[in-house]
């Protein structure tokens, strides 16, 4: 919880109402140079918890790294002007960014570590350990620990394409508290895989909730504003911001999910995009060979909403094309078009498969 007084980070102090650009060191490059991690601080005039937000564990995955620009720029890009979003003196609390986690594999426009490792199996980390370990323990040491909230954002891999929604451990009331806060109108339960930083975080104090929002390798607005307002939204729950928040009016509480899959290789046609109603035995897409002379078509095994969907043309037997939640038309058709709600209405979905995870 910080207070009124400044906030000390990494030998930094950051004065209340300021915001303040610091550092992670990771160490000497190969070319002798240094490598960091950079760290945006926001401190509040008032005393409230410490909320850290991070993207880019995945260095392909850039929607994050979008919102959490707008949040401390504004949509004109330059701090302390007045289309910021984030009010320096009347903020509670702090407020930690780590907009670019995995700063090289950015870089090199890939999701793993320049060790091809996944920084996001890694956590807590090591001191001594390997380039990936290494990032995580100095990100979780140093950001993970310092804060009473995590939200970590992510995209879907480049094959795939994510409706914007909230994943987390439905068995923390902390952690869905923050995840009803945010305001999706999809939540999936997921505790996240071992050595995740949601996982990791939440089990050693820190509740976390993940983001899936839009696909890799861009930046997609429509994504990125439901960051920003789901962000938003947190911190108004949390008394860090005065704000009204925008809830939809049927909120989805998915304990599984089904993907349908290709039964036969070749190359791909969706008929429908992330965030579209379909009824169970539905044509969604086509399978034909290079040629188009043989086609073989993919039906929808429910009736519900498409939350991911598989963005490879290129696909075999077996692979999930798209990733499907039970829910009516008319209570998809109402979650949609209703917002402000104070109590959204909850459904309980349980499929038969796990979500994957980030």
């Amino acid at each position: 919880m910080a207070d009124r007084n400044s906030f000390h980070f990494q030998g930094t102090e950051i004065a209340p109402g300021t915001g303040v650009e610091v550092s992670l060191e990771l160490g000497d490059g190969p070319a002798g140079n240094s490598r960091d991690i950079p760290v945006y601080i926001i401190h509040g005039t008032k005393p409230g918890p410490v909320l850290a937000l991070t993207a880019g564990i995945h260095g392909d995955e850039l929607n994050g790294v979008s919102v959490i620009h707008h949040l401390i720029h504004g949509d004109d890009h330059i701090a302390g002007t007045d289309d910021d979003r984030i009010p320096r003196d009347e903020l509670a609390g702090t407020i930690i960014c780590v907009p670019v986690v995995n700063i090289e594999g950015m870089l090199l426009e890939q999701r793993g570590a320049p060790d091809n490792r996944d920084i996001n199996r890694l956590f807590p980390g090591k001191k001594r350990g390997n380039q990936s370990q290494r990032i995580a323990h100095v990100l979780f040491q140093s950001v993970v620990k310092r804060a009473d909230f995590l939200i970590d954002l992510h995209s879907a891999p480049h094959s795939r394409t994510n409706l914007p929604h909230i994943r987390a451990n439905f068995d923390r009331e902390e952690c869905m508290e923050l995840a009803r806060a945010f305001g999706t109108h999809i939540i999936l339960h997921s505790s996240g895989p071992k050595g995740s930083l949601r996982r990791t975080a939440t089990k050693e104090g820190t509740p976390t909730i993940l983001l899936e929002a839009g696909t890799a390798h861009r930046f997609e607005m429509e994504a990125v504003h439901s960051g920003i307002e789901g962000v938003l939204n947190v911190m108004g729950h949390l008394g860090m911001i005065e704000r009204r928040n925008r809830l939809p009016a049927v909120r989805l509480l998915v304990r599984r999910s089904k993907w349908a899959r290709a039964e036969a290789g070749g190359l791909l046609y969706s008929l429908f995009n992330v965030g579209d109603h379909v009824k169970k035995g539905q044509e969604i897409a086509l399978v034909t060979d290079p040629l188009g002379e043989q086609t073989h078509s993919i039906e929808s095994p429910r009736t519900g909403v498409i939350v991911g969907l598989a963005l490879n043309p290129l696909v075999r037997a077996g692979d999930p094309v798209a990733n499907i939640v039970l829910c009516s038309a008319n209570k998809w058709k109402q979650a949609q078009s209703e917002f402000n709600a104070d109590d959204p209405e909850e459904e309980s979905v349980d499929d038969e498969e796990a979500v994957d995870d980030s």
